[in-house]
């Protein structure tokens, strides 16, 4: 068996650049659930409807700000980000519509995650604070705020919908003696009924949970933040005509196969393919890997936690064994590991029906390009 290093011509200008792949893995969100909240490869029987109710405020916090981001084109938002805490001004969600951001135009979301609905008493010491925020900040006025809770009761609802009454009640809330306005000096006090007199109410919005939900439900997030069995099919991925940085590695195990068993003039992936042997065969391997790469780029949209990367570990538990047994040559080893890929036998996954042949090949081959799988001994060091 060859023991020297093949040299790999092409494959070893892009493997300058394999760090590249990392880089293109751009996350869909910073907001993905964190595998500690949800449990691996069991999926939750609850409906999202219900699920939301056992959420911590901080959960509903971070559900929110996924959600404004999903509709962020439409409503033209420069950015969203979460200010929530002790300190916020009742703004836990902001929405910019200007580089000014919270000195121009902007929006407010107002997350709430009672036990109970949320009432107009709950709601009323909230809208002040948008009100002092402009007397003690430089900030301007959300142009829109929206309170968003899983309960809601009716009577907020139909306040809110009829802005003249909303701000007769806001008003005549700020003349009683509640501790929220107690709290306040008479001289803030009357300034934020002043610029509440002068003040369009219909800034203020309500938004109903099973809306939150109906656009969520569009997004990969969906399935990853309620712990859902994953929905639809991979988005089929084509190699490109000339291979890239992101599988420099692997192709260069091949070609160390290509070399031990064909000659040492296959130096290159173009040797490779204009070789009449082998030009079929790593034709066949570049679909398989792009078509894994497939499968992970999918369940890191669509399944809770690490799922692939579980799939990938108990994949090489059993293949690890069966590259580790004396091969007289890298083909025979290749082909072995390859053929075994398609008999596992795993359980306990949710990919496990989109797993296919070629899925299970293309595997093989991302463990080739993470140097956890080998064909040639001494080969590609």
């Amino acid at each position: 068996m060859r023991g020297d290093r093949c040299t790999g011509g092409r494959v070893d200008e892009l493997q300058q650049d394999s760090g590249r792949l990392g880089a293109q893995d751009v996350s869909v969100s910073q907001y993905v659930v964190a595998p500690s909240v949800v449990s691996h490869n069991q999926f939750d029987t609850r409906t999202p409807l219900q699920q939301v109710f056992y959420w911590t405020p901080d959960q509903w916090e971070q559900f929110t700000c996924e959600w404004v981001r999903m509709r962020k084109d439409e409503l033209g938002y420069l950015g969203v980000e979460v200010l929530g805490g002790t300190n916020d001004r009742g703004a836990d969600v902001v929405a910019f519509m200007s580089d000014q951001r919270l000195n121009g135009v902007w929006h407010c979301y107002q997350c709430k995650h009672y036990a109970a609905e949320l009432t107009l008493d709950d709601a009323l010491p909230e809208m002040i604070k948008p009100f002092v925020a402009t007397l003690e900040t430089s900030r301007t006025l959300p142009t829109r705020y929206t309170f968003v809770a899983p309960r809601i009761h009716p009577r907020l609802k139909d306040i809110v919908l009829t802005p003249a009454e909303l701000k007769k009640r806001f008003l005549a809330y700020m003349d009683g003696r509640t501790r929220p306005v107690a709290a306040l000096s008479a001289e803030t006090r009357d300034a934020v009924c002043e610029r509440a007199a002068r003040t369009d109410f219909s800034m203020f919005w309500t938004v109903n949970l099973d809306e939150v939900l109906e656009v969520y439900s569009k997004s990969p997030l969906f399935a990853s933040r309620f712990n859902l069995p994953p929905s639809g099919e991979p988005a089929k991925r084509i190699p490109p005509p000339v291979p890239g940085a992101d599988e420099a590695r692997y192709l260069q195990k091949l070609l160390d196969v290509y070399q031990e068993k064909f000659g040492a003039h296959i130096a290159t992936v173009q040797d490779a393919f204009e070789h009449p042997s082998s030009g079929q065969h790593l034709g066949r391997q570049r679909v398989a890997f792009f078509d894994a790469e497939s499968l992970r780029m999918y369940a890191r949209e669509s399944v809770p936690g690490d799922a692939y990367e579980e799939l990938k570990e108990d994949v090489l538990t059993s293949l690890i064994e069966v590259a580790a047994m004396d091969f007289p040559t890298g083909w025979e080893r290749l082909q072995t590991v390859l053929t075994a890929s398609g008999q596992l036998t795993l359980t306990g996954t949710p990919l496990l029906s989109l797993f296919r042949n070629s899925q299970r090949k293309g595997m093989c081959h991302q463990l080739a390009h993470d140097d956890k799988l080998t064909w040639c001994e001494g080969g590609c060091q």
